[in-house]
């Protein structure tokens, strides 16, 4: 029978902040064929791969696991692998012992001995490429320690710069954002009232102008997020709308009203490409975990 031989890149790491200190973080690889996660642990002063040869191994139906301790004086973690049902043995000091139980939910659940210390299971699988305070098991957002020691292993966030809080307002994707909610404002006007639409084809043209509104509003709402293809949404649909509109305002002739929509859906036009392309090249510089290989 043939073993399944793993092919092991570098896929993230989990920072522990304990009070805005990383107190530690955990490596995490993954397998490219099966998904099999494989961790190793690193503290302050440790830097080093782990002494055995290979990565270590999980057991069948576990999750790797930061299993925290929290006392007066701070916490300590220890990173194991847990399942539903299982029992954890811990020491809060050299001289306890007590035995955690794991809940369907890896929570803790209370036993008689709970120990001097207050427990949690921080699964590494949810957090993997994020900071987790450790005292509530919750994403950790804010600044740490680290970033005033650069160079340091585990470094996080630096302080928020004047740019991260407030970006160009004039960059394309925010102009690209600005001209649909134009173009569905002028659209819905169009589309509620009939002024200045030929009457043999209003009827059509309120419910074009209706879906231009909803194609050009749905855009904007992508384009937030960030999908490559969100701008040629709301490309296509100014196109559609701009070609329909024109050849239907040809007998009776264009007022200012009319060349302003058009300039206004031209500019969709342009402005969609542009933003494609802005997220085409971000998404083409952003660095994926999966591209790293392992080391070891």
């Amino acid at each position: 029978m043939q073993t399944h031989q793993h092919d092991v890149v570098y896929y993230g790491v989990v920072n522990l902040i304990d009070n805005n200190y990383v107190m530690g973080a955990v490596d995490v690889w993954r397998c490219r064929g099966c998904n099999q996660l494989f961790c190793e642990d690193k503290r302050y002063g440790m830097t080093d791969l782990a002494p055995e040869v290979g990565l270590p191994k999980i057991e069948p139906n576990t999750q790797w696991a930061a299993l925290i301790c929290t006392r007066d004086k701070g916490s300590n973690w220890t990173l194991t692998q847990v399942k539903p049902g299982m029992t954890i043995t811990h020491s809060c000091t050299p001289d306890t012992k007590v035995e955690l139980t794991v809940g369907p939910s890896y929570d803790l659940e209370q036993g008689p001995a709970s120990g001097i210390g207050k427990h949690r299971i921080i699964v590494i699988e949810k957090f993997v490429n994020l900071a987790v305070d450790v005292q509530t098991g919750q994403k950790h957002t804010t600044t740490t320690n680290a970033y005033q020691a650069l160079g340091k292993p585990f470094s996080f966030t630096p302080p928020l710069s004047a740019t991260t809080i407030a970006p160009s307002k004039y960059n394309i994707l925010n102009l690209t954002s600005l001209l649909f909610l134009a173009t569905t404002v002028w659209s819905i006007v169009l589309a509620v009232s009939s002024a200045g639409l030929p009457q043999s084809l209003a009827t059509e043209l309120r419910i074009l102008f209706a879906l231009v509104a909803a194609g050009a509003l749905g855009s904007t709402y992508l384009l937030s997020k960030r999908k490559l293809w969100s701008p040629l949404l709301g490309l296509g649909v100014a196109a559609i709308g701009l070609i329909v509109y024109a050849y239907a305002k040809i007998g009776s002739g264009f007022s200012v009203a009319d060349y302003a929509l058009s300039i206004l859906l031209l500019a969709d036009i342009a402005s969609g490409w542009l933003a494609r392309e802005r997220i085409k090249a971000l998404i083409e510089k952003q660095w994926h975990p999966l591209d790293m290989p392992a080391y070891g």
